[in-house]
């Protein structure tokens, strides 16, 4: 059976341990508990193990160093749910930037600063899956530190995660979310409506944006047999999803074809009606 040798225990679920001088981090139920540096841990103990890649070696030795081990073992540990319940592996650049972010937060908190996450509402419909484990996460974290981090957080966390499974950066992640906050705000104003995030008439509307984005997006728009009629009953309705794709196309350099018009339109007579 394979034996891994502890060099350092961060919490009673993560140690960081060496096999043929390879250092990895380690996750599994009680993996740390009553651990000490040179004692060994059988495979069948594990549920996750995490290989330091030299593309990020480096940075992540430093967090090693200037991060409480703490943080780097509630990291690991909500690194391991992800992908367990995603049944993906994540980016290895999370094990930077997860304790890094939960540093900083922990010490906002500490110092009475509070930084407000305005796509809360958004994020909760974008991500589903990703916000439901950071609200898990957000949890893990509180009772492990016996803190009250901010609802706030959860976003934050979502998008850590989101960034993660599809490899790409937090800023783009924000920044996908913002957009769509924006046409969200442009559906409002040319409608005179205002809406309440958490309202079902907001989510659908933010489903179907989206929706509309990543067929555009990836070529895959759907032929819309009720466009000539829309054009005639909906005229109103058409013109505005007009201005609306000309958001669409600016935010996120994109053509959007005219069914996609179409059902925008259809979507706004729905909206109008409510």
């Amino acid at each position: 059976m394979e034996k891994y040798t502890v060099q350092k225990v961060l919490n009673n679920n993560v140690v960081l341990a060496q096999k043929n001088h390879e250092d990895l981090i380690l996750v599994g139920k009680g993996i740390g508990f009553n651990s000490r540096k040179g004692q060994t841990v059988s495979k069948d103990r594990i549920e996750s193990i995490f290989t330091k890649k030299s593309s990020i070696s480096n940075n992540f030795d430093t967090v090693l160093r200037n991060v409480d081990q703490r943080i780097i073992g509630i990291s690991e540990e909500i690194i391991s749910l992800c992908e367990r319940k995603l049944d993906i592996k994540l980016n290895e650049v999370m094990h930077i930037s997860l304790p890094d972010h939960i540093n900083f937060a922990l010490r906002r908190v500490k110092e009475g600063i509070k930084i407000e996450n305005p796509f809360l509402q958004e994020l909760v419909v974008l991500y589903p899956k990703e916000y439901k484990l950071a609200e898990k996460s957000l949890d893990m974290i509180n009772k492990n530190f016996d803190i009250k981090l901010p609802e706030d957080e959860i976003g934050f966390i979502c998008m850590h995660i989101n960034a993660a499974v599809n490899k790409e950066k937090v800023g783009d992640v924000m920044n996908h979310t913002r957009k769509i906050t924006q046409i969200m705000d442009t559906i409002s104003k040319l409608l005179k409506k205002k809406f309440d995030k958490n309202s079902l008439e907001y989510i659908r509307t933010v489903t179907h944006i989206n929706f509309v984005l990543n067929r555009v997006i990836n070529k895959k728009t759907v032929k819309n047999y009720l466009l000539d009629n829309i054009k005639k009953e909906l005229y109103n309705e058409y013109d505005l999803a007009i201005k609306i794709t000309i958001k669409i196309e600016n935010l996120f350099s994109v053509k959007v074809p005219e069914d996609e018009i179409g059902y925008i339109a259809l979507h706004l007579k729905r909206l109008e009606e409510i």
